[in-house]
């Protein structure tokens, strides 16, 4: 600015805003197709130099518009829009031009309360490009007589990646607020967004709550040097797991946009456990740098670029909201997946561990991840929800500080009929079956969940048929499912592992609805190393009234190599659905 401006230099005369309307209509809003792609500018009239056909006067003084531009809001009182240099030649001016370019400079004066600006969209641009806008802003408030009253007109620019012409709209990336008064100019005012479609808009603001006052205050705004490019592109890059607390994160170099010059760059960090995004590097020229983590968070990682036009602007790429990459820093976690006694996927399960009050909530695909502090101590994780029954906990679980832990959770039916499924209380509620002396045997280890586990078989020298049964009760129940977790620790190729299911009852509401009294037998797979889930359906569709008797069963022909199998989690209940088909408890089928 300069000093020692004559009282009507600044538009500093006036109490009042009267803006007498002329009678030429306002003029549409203005679409401008982008230049060729070896021009940086986007912008029609980028410096404000050329203003349209004026819509009306400020005491003699025409309102105008620079041309590709166009003014918000329309509304009445607003504020009138000028061509600084016609109000700095004119009676209310003194001859000094307020600008920081060229000849002139969009200037808006009023005595009221405003929030206004300028606006131009930009077509024929390429959606998922980063573009940048900038714009040199100054306001006055009151006068420019010292001191100056910051906090009174807040100056931001603004782009609406959609193409969209509300100033008011969500869909505007705004710039961060400036709001000091007087000179100098602001030429920090800058925002980014990545093309939503083949247009954007881009937006210049004043927001000015309070009145200029008594005679012969005005709020005085200035707009000039405007500039929309297409901006360099970079992204941060980083490992997917690390072992180590401290990692390396990369952003560069970047790729330039044709017309601008690199030269800095920016990078933020965030916790998945909260806090958002957090600054980390600023307008530096490094472009790698470690990056020291929690063990058993998750970080996410973003960058974006300077760049400099010829124009002298500096433009900055925008950050991707959901950041560029991440990187998980092993440490104690338990991660896994919650199933249904079917073994589909059940959401929102609830996973959690002793010691701690930190939780796991299963997504839709059954998965879940615990993360967990660091302790030397054994650790007991549990699961539930709110419409399954769950199975026992695993106990005794110690997790070192970068271990991961998985464990498969089959929640039990709402309607269980099985007593003493796991096992917990060795054989109570089940009859064995031992009939040349080989007995079913209780065991603490190996378990899939809880304290208890069944072995059946493992004699050797002797042919003989080992198992448990047990007769349970159901009632209305759909499509019923006996579900189980067994493994073979030694498999005879002459033995034989079989699950037999008794069904004596009624069936109704499905295709074959009456009574019903059969057998079933499984024979289920031995050629497995570990715990593995198995479901087996012994009704056809309908609902089941009746008793289901579940018999497990080995038998080993005696030739030296034993037959072994572990057994646990024995359920037995209905299944979602009917002839409505509601899924209530919720789960996700076909996975």
């Amino acid at each position: 600015m300069k000093p020692g401006r004559n009282p009507m230099a600044g538009g500093l005369l006036f109490a009042l805003l009267v803006v007498a309307w002329s009678p030429i209509p306002l003029a549409a809003a203005q679409t401008v197709d982008a230049p060729s792609a070896a021009e940086y500018q986007l912008l029609t009239n980028p410096g404000l130099e050329v203003y349209g056909t004026p819509y009306g006067e400020f005491h003699g003084v025409a309102c105008q518009v620079a041309t590709g531009w166009r003014r918000f809001p329309e509304v009445s009182p607003e504020p009138c829009w000028m061509d600084t240099r016609v109000f700095a030649y004119s009676d209310l001016g003194g001859d000094w031009v307020e600008k920081i370019e060229g000849q002139t400079s969009q200037m808006i004066v009023s005595t009221q309360p405003y929030t206004a600006g300028i606006w131009q969209q930009v077509s024929g641009l390429t959606p998922g490009v980063p573009y940048g806008f900038h714009a040199a802003m100054l306001t006055i408030y009151q006068s420019s007589a010292p001191p100056a009253v910051d906090g009174k007109m807040i100056k931001q620019v603004g782009i609406d990646p959609t193409g969209g012409t509300d100033p008011g709209a969500g869909t505007i990336v705004w710039s961060e607020p400036d709001d000091h008064d007087e000179g100098p100019w602001d030429v920090e005012r800058r925002t980014a967004a990545y093309a939503q479609a083949s247009k954007v808009t881009v937006f210049v603001r004043v927001i000015s709550p309070d009145g200029a006052g008594p005679w012969p205050h005005l709020n005085q705004s200035f707009f000039d040097s405007a500039i929309l490019a297409r901006t360099a592109t970079v992204s941060a890059v980083s490992p997917a797991e690390s072992q180590a607390t401290t990692f390396l994160v990369s952003w560069g170099p970047a790729e330039s946009a044709g017309g601008g010059t690199v030269r800095w760059y920016d990078a933020e960090w965030m916790d998945e456990a909260g806090g958002g995004w957090q600054p980390w590097f600023s307008r530096t020229t490094q472009t790698q740098a470690n990056f020291s983590g929690e063990r058993g968070h998750t970080y996410h990682f973003r960058a974006r670029v300077w760049q400099r036009y010829p124009n002298g602007a500096h433009l900055v790429s925008p950050y991707r909201p959901q950041g560029d990459t991440q990187t998980h820093v092993q440490g104690p976690e338990v991660v896994g997946r919650v199933l249904s006694h079917e073994g589909h996927p059940v959401a929102g399960a609830t996973v959690s561990s002793s010691g701690t009050t930190e939780t796991a909530v299963s997504d839709a695909l059954g998965r879940y991840r615990l993360i967990l502090p660091p302790s030397s101590e054994p650790r007991t994780i549990a699961v539930s929800h709110p419409w399954w029954l769950a199975p026992a906990p695993v106990y005794d679980v110690t997790i070192g500080p970068a271990e991961t832990v998985p464990i498969i959770w089959t929640l039990r039916p709402p309607d269980d009929a099985v007593a003493n499924g796991g096992f917990e209380q060795e054989l109570d509620g089940w009859t064995p079956i031992d009939e040349q002396g080989v007995t079913p045997q209780p065991v603490a280890a190996p378990v899939h969940t809880g304290h208890g586990a069944l072995l059946l078989g493992g004699a050797e020298g002797a042919e003989y048929t080992v198992g448990v049964r047990q007769a349970a009760v159901l009632t209305h129940a759909w499509e019923p499912a006996v579900a189980f977790w067994y493994r073979p620790a030694a498999a005879n190729p002459d033995g034989l592992f079989t699950v037999v299911l008794t069904v004596v009852g009624q069936t109704a509401g499905g295709s074959s609805p009456g009574a019903v009294s059969q057998t079933v037998v499984f024979t289920p797979d031995m050629q497995i190393a570990d715990w593995q889930h198995l479901p087996l359906y012994p009704l056809p569709e309908g609902y089941f009234t009746g008793t289901v008797t579940v018999q497990f069963q080995v038998e080993d022909d005696g030739d030296g190599t034993p037959t072994t199998v572990y057994l646990d989690e024995v359920s037995l209940g209905r299944t979602p659905g009917g002839p409505y088909r509601s899924y209530a408890p919720a789960v996700w089928r076909g996975f």
